[in-house]
C-alpha cells in the first residue's frame, strides 16, 4: 500500500483553537528575536477562520529620504504583510500563501522545500526573504 503525506493537498477546515493562537503567535515572536531581530521589530498574527495572516514590522523601513515626519510615522505604523497560513489540525504543519502586493492577494505558494505546507517558521522566513531583506 502508498504511503502520502497526511496533510498534502488538503485545504484549511475549521477554525484555529485559541490556544494554538496564542501558542502560534509565540512560536513566531520567539522565531524572530532569535533570527530576524537585526531585520525585524514586530510581527504581527490576525486569525480568521482556519488562515492565520502573518505580519511584520521592518526595523528600519526602506525608502525613508525625502518623506515628511507624517509621512515617515505612518510608513513605520502600516506593517509589511508576508504571508497566511492555513490551519491543517497540527501545529507543526501549515499550508503556505504568499501575499503578492502586485493585486494584494495571497497566492497558495511553495516553500524552498518545494512543499506547499511546512512549518510556521519555514513560512516566515521565505517570505521575510523577499519582504525584509535588502
Amino acid at each position: 500500500m502508498g504511503r502520502t503525506a497526511p496533510t498534502a493537498g488538503r485545504r484549511p477546515q475549521g477554525s484555529i483553537p485559541q490556544a494554538l493562537q496564542h501558542a502560534l503567535r509565540a512560536r513566531l515572536e520567539r522565531h524572530v528575536r532569535t533570527h530576524w531581530k537585526d531585520r525585524c521589530r514586530e510581527v504581527v498574527v490576525r486569525f480568521r477562520g482556519a488562515f492565520a495572516y502573518v505580519d511584520a514590522f521592518p526595523l528600519e523601513p526602506q525608502f525613508m529620504f525625502g518623506v515628511t515626519p507624517e509621512e515617515r510615522a505612518q510608513i513605520e505604523a502600516t506593517p509589511t504583510h508576508l504571508c497566511r497560513l492555513g490551519y491543517l489540525g497540527r501545529a507543526d504543519l501549515w499550508a503556505f500563501a504568499f501575499f503578492k502586493y502586485s493585486d494584494e492577494k495571497y497566492e497558495p505558494s511553495f516553500l524552498p522545500s518545494g512543499a506547499p505546507v511546512g512549518t510556521p517558521e519555514e513560512a516566515f522566513d521565505c517570505a521575510a526573504q523577499v519582504y525584509l531583506t535588502d
